[in-house]
């Protein structure tokens, strides 16, 4: 790895990492293992609080073959938010409601069959709601937010991040924060947790503040919560 340039594969970030926290010879402070579990950590919590992972193309995670009077279907559990659903056969985008809005100005809504037109999304639940009742087989397309599709392993040590290679420092800022708060002599360190957290927190702030002014992660409170 040249200076200067950005870690990306599995191996990079160790050796950073571990650069940074004086941890270089083994036996090691922080095995491995413990490094990867952070790192885990940190990019689920990246891709969840920034939604910096969107995928449209991935057929187990954005396609859902739809059934005949059935109207509840399982999210795969790597999905954050939707950011659009779309009827293949039609091309017509479906409208985000809520069982409120359902009730309102549809009464017993559950019993109508016919083209869906809305989706109510439980996040919580994993599982996303059509209105009406789809009345024939169908394929709903969506595009997510996401989690990466495989967790980061040391079995692995070439692979890269399933992010923006620019998101990379601040992924090592978080892997670095926890780092410093496991207990130990030689490990447990408050006032570098404490520095490393906060550029954590402005990096993920920075990820949100570029998605913003890109257009690309418009998104309210309840896109990410359940609201059924």
């Amino acid at each position: 790895m040249k200076m200067g340039e950005t870690p990306m594969t599995l191996t990079e970030i160790l050796f950073t990492a571990r650069k940074i926290l004086d941890d270089s010879v083994a036996p090691y402070l922080w095995p491995d293992v413990e490094l990867v579990a952070c790192l885990n950590d940190r990019l689920y919590a990246m891709c969840t609080e920034t939604l910096c992972i969107t995928d449209s193309t991935t057929p187990e995670i954005c396609a859902i073959s739809l059934s005949k009077a059935v109207a509840g279907y399982a999210l795969d559990s790597r999905v954050v938010a939707i950011k659009r659903a779309v009827l293949q056969s039609t091309g017509t985008p479906l409208f985000k409601t809520t069982h409120d809005a359902l009730y309102k100005w549809y009464g017993a809504w559950q019993n109508i069959e016919g083209t869906p037109a809305y989706y109510l999304l439980d996040t919580q639940s994993g599982q996303i709601t059509l209105h009406p009742t789809p009345a024939q087989a169908e394929t709903l397309r969506l595009i997510v937010y996401r989690l990466p599709l495989a967790a980061m392993s040391l079995s692995a040590p070439s692979a890269e991040p399933e992010i923006n290679r620019r998101y990379t420092r601040t992924l090592i800022n978080g892997v670095l924060a926890l780092a410093y708060e496991k207990a130990g002599t030689g490990t447990l360190n408050p006032d570098a947790a404490k520095i490393y957290r906060e550029l954590w927190g402005k990096g993920l702030d920075d990820i949100r503040r570029e998605a913003l002014v890109n257009g690309s992660s418009t998104y309210s409170l309840d896109d990410l919560m359940g609201v059924i």
